[in-house]
């Protein structure tokens, strides 16, 4: 590659306008890269939703739940199959390998699931993907001391088309609204006397609000359509509408009168007229809402949840700023309150604001060790200091043009700047310094032995050219692994890998270009200090007069030194009995999450009861300043985001409370001390969140063919796994069966009057929770008109039992063609690949999570299980398992590809196979730096092994490339080795120093979960770089000497051996 330097230094006027061009460029490019805080991840993962109303859980798994999964089993590429049926809802969650095509796996479940005939009632099911695009960016709520539905209209009139408006919003829903509607309430009673139905009043309504073309009229030359129209406009046409006639008795006059009256008198009777019957004689007309499917209070006021969702290129930061203003500019009621509930805009900012301060203080962090390193003394002090500032401004340069030539490749690739890529340019700067600081070093050695300036240049460039190239390639070698594991480690870390290899790949053509154009216009004789005669070395500097003896008595006593190094490498490994073993380490929470559930099938006043007592502990802690907001959601999870399609849910209430940024590390336990475990039948579950990766879910699953045998088996379990000290939170959706009232309709009896089950259970749902008929336009909205019972009827099971049922042949009672009573049911039907399970669920709170999953795992082995009942360990566990295996198979490719990398690069097959030896020896500080910083090994740590790989090479490769050109010159092994590690010691520990220093920074950092990221992973290099520059320095020239001098000498020792034993044997024969 020297023609590149060549031609660099040939138009070195064209090199400078490029340098400046590529600052400018990366400015810009960083500024207008999106800005997210999770990687752009492509779960796998598909879900269907069905709405039912009114269905019961076994309901809808027999008629809705099934018949989907039968849909989509035969879909290529399913992994597996979760389903829950509970009360108006089906829902089924669909795995896939890691990458399939979601789209096309889309659109196949889509076509088999529009396939399915469904029952009448299922009002909708939805087919969604899940990716970071699909969760909400931002959650306001809208609360204010009125009712609902005024509080509705606000936001429809005046907030949402606001909000819709703004540039990059996708969608906006509201939760808790409720339509507005006009309801018919029918006596039934009055029907009964009648002789009316629910049926008959809604075809009266229905058939009466109308309009249909009845053809057309010709008149001479003119043509007119004729249309039939009854328009219902207002409340009194409804309530003045005809629904049928009552029969009136008038006596006849005259003679007959008295026959017709007599007592005991028959024969017919004499209809001689009939009255109306209209709908206000047997029914109330009026205005009303639709029952919530859940009710939202925040502060302790009445709201509507808004989530907002950005199109998918649209920047996070921007999009919630926008939102913001867009808020602050609203003219809207006082009372009104538009309170934020979260949102993901300051935790982006506040997490790369945090990577980019700690990538700066890297910056100058390097740029100070590289002054200290360089700093002359001679002639004077303050002389000399003014001469090291020329290279060390060539190393300040050479670090943000390597970084911004990543972030203009990052801008090409489309990667967005979020926590990963952002920190694996923080990581980047201590690494890019290397590879100039190898090349200055080098040319400023030929200035000293006087070659000119350009010539130095060139040359000091083309010896490390080599190393450099080798160096960069094999670190970027190392990550090439990920791009191809299916699974979340690699989604997750590749937007890492490929800003750091950006950056790396930029440093190598700085260090080959830049570098020398800058040194030869810069640097002078006596810049750096001690290199001023003109063999090799020059003068020995302290560092040269120290390792030189260490180096000279390791190469005498080879298997004593190399036995101590492997050694103190094995014992290492000691450790991993004490280091904490997690998925990802979690921050401070930035959220609480809280659910309060009853028995099912509580009423939502005693839920009420519950959320008051819990609010008046919440505002407590909002007082005190820990918690800043609260929202609570009745009638579903906290952790549920379903845009307003929810269950039957009302014993269920969903707190999320926002932490203030200055509340203690232990809220979480804080608040959870103020709640019971459990209280006549109530349970509290509190967990948090932050802003990484999940790191604390266990999930269980039990499975088998018959459910007796798996509610036993769970209830074993979770009474086990509730003794062990660091899980909170344990539930499981195995609960008590609730009360429900069956209606079962006997067919037979049915079938007399024309009816079906499904004529029948139609009329019976109209009658308890109400059915559109038609729709009126009253003041210019469209309303629905609903007919219903009573709610007092509804809630009688003898007035159900009295209830008219119409069909073809006539009125009958519901109670006369079924049988109605109480009976229990499930709450809800899990499914798992198509047979029944149970899910315990629950929240680790130990820092060594791995730790705790070893002790499930052993009390999992200790059950005695049913035949075919299973147990499968999910959540985190599965997730720690899954991830360490797929790095585990990245970092042995990795080295494969390392060391072929070095074999095509330096033409060798032994001196990679020396360096790739070395690699152990970073296992040990690294080890030591996890143990003494109280860091847990994670995928993030894990991901700094990765890396390490790559680094830890760099100072063998610069060792052993120069000790071959030293014996290509014709010098001995050990001679070459001697003086190799004397001339290199300096860029070896310059390199390793200001790599160090430069991720100090981000190792100390570390409060919110992208920080905390970052410093596990700079904390890992750290110390493996420490302890392999150290022991690299010692063990890779003892490894050299024998592999190039003890093995190949081996054959004639033992020849000489021979010969000697042969001449000893002959000369004992002969005496």
């Amino acid at each position: 590659m020297s023609f590149l330097t060549r031609l660099a230094l040939r138009r070195s006027s064209v090199t400078m306008l490029v340098i400046v061009l590529v600052l400018a460029g990366g400015v810009y490019a960083y500024n207008d890269l999106e800005r997210e805080l999770f990687p752009d991840i492509e779960f796998p993962n598909i879900t269907i939703t069905s709405y039912y109303p009114g269905a019961d859980p076994e309901t809808i798994a027999r008629e809705v739940t099934e018949p989907i999964e039968d849909s989509i089993a035969n879909v290529e590429g399913i992994t597996e199959i979760l389903s829950r049926s509970q009360q108006n809802l089906a829902s089924v969650l669909v795995t896939f390998d890691f990458g399939e095509d979601m789209d096309e796996a889309q659109r196949t479940i889509e076509s088999n699931v529009n396939g399915l005939n469904l029952p009448g009632g299922v009002e909708f099911t939805t087919v969604n993907r899940i990716n970071n695009n699909t969760f909400p960016v931002m959650q306001l709520s809208a609360a204010a001391d009125r009712d609902i539905v005024s509080l509705q209209r606000i936001l429809d009139d005046s907030i949402i088309p606001r909000i819709e408006s703004i540039n990059g919003i996708f969608d906006v829903y509201v939760l808790g609204r409720v339509d507005e509607r006009v309801i018919v309430t029918v006596d039934t009673d009055k029907m009964e006397d009648l002789g009316l139905s629910m049926f008959q009043v809604s075809e009266a309504i229905g058939s009466n609000n109308i309009g249909l073309p009845a053809g057309s009229i010709t008149d001479g030359d003119t043509t007119y359509a004729v249309r039939a129209t009854k328009e219902l406009g207002s409340l009194q046409d409804i309530r003045d509408l005809v629904v049928g006639y009552e029969q009136v008795v008038i006596p006849p006059a005259g003679p007959s009168a008295a026959i017709a009256s007599a007592p005991g008198a028959s024969g017919p009777r004499n209809l001689q007229g009939q009255r109306k019957v209209l709908l206000s004689d047997i029914a109330t007309v009026e205005l009303g809402t639709s029952e919530a499917r859940g009710i939202s209070r925040t502060q302790g006021k009445p709201s509507l949840t808004i989530l907002i969702i950005k199109k998918p290129e649209a920047n996070t930061l921007d999009v919630t700023n926008a939102v913001l203003a867009e808020i602050e500019a609203l003219d809207i009621p006082p009372d009104v309150q538009l309170l934020e509930v979260t949102n993901n805009g300051p935790i982006v900012e506040e997490s790369l604001s945090g990577l980019l301060r700690e990538g700066t203080l890297g910056f100058v962090f390097a740029i100070s060790a590289v002054f200290i390193f360089l700093i002359n003394t001679r002639p004077t002090l303050i002389r000399g200091v003014a001469l090291t500032l020329r290279p060390t401004v060539i190393i300040g340069v050479s670090i943000p043009l390597s970084i911004l030539g990543g972030v203009l490749l990052m801008g090409l690739s489309g990667i967005s700047l979020n926590f990963m890529s952002l920190a694996g340019l923080a990581i980047a700067v201590g690494r890019v310094v290397d590879d100039s600081i190898v090349v200055l070093e080098n040319i400023y050695r030929h200035i000293q032995r006087g070659e000119e300036n350009m010539a130095a240049a060139i040359e000091g460039t083309r010896e490390v050219g080599a190393a450099i190239i080798s160096s960069t390639l094999t670190t970027v070698m190392v990550f090439i692994p990920l791009a191809f594991i299916q699974g979340l480690v690699g989604e997750f870390f590749t937007p890492f890998a490929l800003s750091v290899s950006f950056a790396l790949v930029a440093s190598t053509f700085v260090a080959l270009t830049a570098v020398p154009v800058l040194a030869a216009a810069l640097l002078r004789r006596g810049d750096i200090p001690d290199v001023d005669s003109g063999d090799e070395v020059g003068r020995e500097t302290w560092l040269q007069r120290f390792y030189a003896p260490v180096l000279v008595m390791s190469l005498r006593f080879k298997l004593v030194s190399l036995l101590v190094a492997i050694v103190i490498t094995a014992g290492s490994a000691a450790l991993l009995t004490r280091i904490p073993i997690t998925f990802f380490p979690a921050g401070t929470p930035d959220y609480l999450v809280m659910d309060i559930r009853l028995e099912p099938g509580s009423a939502v006043g005693r839920t009420f009861e519950y959320v008051h007592d819990a609010e008046e502990i919440l505002d407590d802690f909002v007082e005190e300043g820990t918690l800043t907001l609260y929202q609570v959601s009745i009638g579903q999870s906290a952790s549920e985001f379903n845009q307003g399609v929810a269950a039957e849910n009302l014993h269920l209430a969903g707190f999320v409370m926002r932490v203030d940024e200055d509340a203690p590390r232990d809220i979480a336990d804080k608040v959870r001390q103020r709640f019971p475990d459990e209280s006549e039948g109530v349970t509290y579950l509190l967990s948090e969140v932050t802003d990484g990766p999940p790191s604390d879910a266990l999930e269980i699953r039990v499975v088998g063919p018959k459910y007796g045998d798996i509610v036993a088996v769970a209830r074993e379990l979770e009474a086990q796994m509730s003794e062990v000290e660091d899980i909170v939170n344990l539930d499981s959706n195995v609960t008590a069966a609730r009360d429900e009232v069956s209606v079962r309709i006997d067919d037979e009896r049915a079938a007399q009057f024309g009816l079906s089950t499904l004529s029948v259970a139609q009329q019976v749902n109209q009658f308890i929770l109400g059915r559109p008929v038609t729709e009126i336009d009253l003041e210019g909205v469209q309303l629905d008109v609903v007919v219903r019972g009573q709610p007092s009827d509804v809630d009688n099971i003898n007035k159900l039992k009295d209830l008219n049922i119409q069909g073809p042949l006539g009125l009958v009672k519901l109670g006369a063609i079924s049988e109605i009573g109480v009976e229990q049911g499930p709450v809800a039907v899990t499914r798992f690949d198509r047979e029944r399970s149970a899910l315990i669920t629950g929240t680790i709170t130990a820092v060594d999570t791995q730790a705790v999953g070893t002790e499930i795992q052993a009390i999992i082995d200790g059950l005695e299980l049913p035949p075919g009942v299973r147990v499968i360990s999910g959540g985190i566990f599965q997730q720690i398992e899954e991830g360490f295996q797929d790095v585990f198979l990245a970092m042995a490719v990795g080295i494969i590809l390392v060391y072929l990398v070095m074999v095509a690069s330096l033409g060798s097959l032994r001196d990679p196979f020396i360096i790739v030896l070395s690699l152990p020896f970073a296992i040990v500080g690294a080890l030591v730096a996890l143990e003494v910083t109280d860091r847990t090994l994670s995928l993030s740590a894990m991901m700094g092994f990765l890396l390490l790989i790559g680094i830890v090479v760099t100072n063998a490769i610069v060792l052993i490339t120069f000790v071959a050109q030293l014996r290509e010159r014709g010098m001995g092994v050990y001679d070459a080795l001697i003086l190799g590690g004397r001339v290199r010691i300096r860029p070896i520990l310059m390199t390793a120093f200001t790599t160090t220093f430069a991720l100090l920074p981000l190792a100390l950092t570390g409060e919110d979960s992208a920080g905390i990221i970052g410093a596990e992973l700079a904390t890992v290099v750290i110390g493996g770089l420490i302890s392999s520059t150290a022991l690299t320095l010692i063990v890779v020239p003892i490894i050299y000497t024998i592999m190039h001098s003890s093995i190949p000498a081996l054959p004639g020792r033992v020849a000489a051996m021979s010969r000697r034993a042969w001449r000893m044997g002959a000369a004992l024969r002969g005496t």
